[in-house]
């Protein structure tokens, strides 16, 4: 018998190819194998997932500086729970929009009575934006998630960009898997998804703040402070971008009625 890899001759009783360590698959694809399969890459306890996510929320530093130091093979690739966290919160956007609970008293519950008319139309454009192109500005985020933490806790431990970016992208990838399904949890009635949303908002902070104290040895005062300024720059950032974004399409749908 030979790996269907890399074709290197096994014997009977082997499970994994010890040269290229694909597993070997004898069985043929049916829908109990897919099932099993998601079953084990995601659900079994003793994977690299469920690790990696139940140590990233505990005690972040380990997975992160383990990573980073070399340990790869006992923790979940940082793209790939990247891409998890973006598919499961890409769900959460697609059943909102497709109207599993009133997307419209959403949209007006995020904006203050107190507005005026421009401005109520401002928070409902912003609003509209965010959730069709959510994982858009996800991706546009993280670049802006690693250039604040490089210049807030740089003084801290001297890592690198590319770390940075590992650090960023295994910290947002867990509050978005948590967040996701808590909002999930919580579509099958409106007032609890309201109130589900601001405590997620909350445990964002709070998550980033924990983990950063962590990663970098903070003090809670240090903690606290570079954690709040850390959020009021991306949210600056974020609101222009999310301008930019909207004056774009306004501009565009304008042309296309020319």
């Amino acid at each position: 018998m030979e790996c269907k890899n890399c074709q290197n001759q096994l014997t009977t009783n082997q499970k994994f190819c010890h040269e290229c360590g694909g597993k070997v698959i004898v069985q043929r694809i049916t829908f109990k194998t897919i099932f099993a399969e998601i079953l084990d890459k995601f659900f079994n306890i003793d994977n690299k997932f469920y690790q990696t996510f139940i140590i990233l929320l505990k005690q972040p530093q380990e997975v992160i500086e383990g990573f980073i130091d070399g340990k790869r093979a006992k923790y979940f690739n940082p793209i790939s729970y990247f891409a998890f966290a973006l598919t499961l919160s890409g769900l959460y956007y697609f059943l909102l929009k497709k109207g599993l609970i009133d997307y419209d008293q959403i949209m007006q519950s995020s904006v203050q009575s107190n507005q005026n008319e421009m401005q109520q139309k401002i928070s409902m454009s912003i609003n509209k934006f965010i959730v069709e192109y959510s994982n858009l500005v996800t991706l546009l985020f993280i670049p802006v998630y690693v250039l604040f933490t490089k210049i807030l806790f740089s003084k801290y431990k001297k890592y690198n960009w590319a770390e940075h970016f590992i650090i960023n992208i295994y910290l947002y990838s867990e509050a978005s898997i948590i967040s996701s399904l808590l909002l999930l949890f919580s579509f099958f009635n409106t007032r609890l998804f309201l109130v589900i949303s601001g405590v997620v908002m909350l445990f964002q902070f709070l998550y980033f703040a924990y983990s950063l104290k962590k990663i970098f040895g903070l003090n809670m005062k240090s903690m606290l402070l570079r954690t709040l300024l850390f959020f009021v720059l991306v949210g600056v950032v974020f609101f222009f971008i999310i301008i930019i974004g909207i004056a774009v399409g306004v501009y565009l749908k304008s042309q296309n009625r020319i």
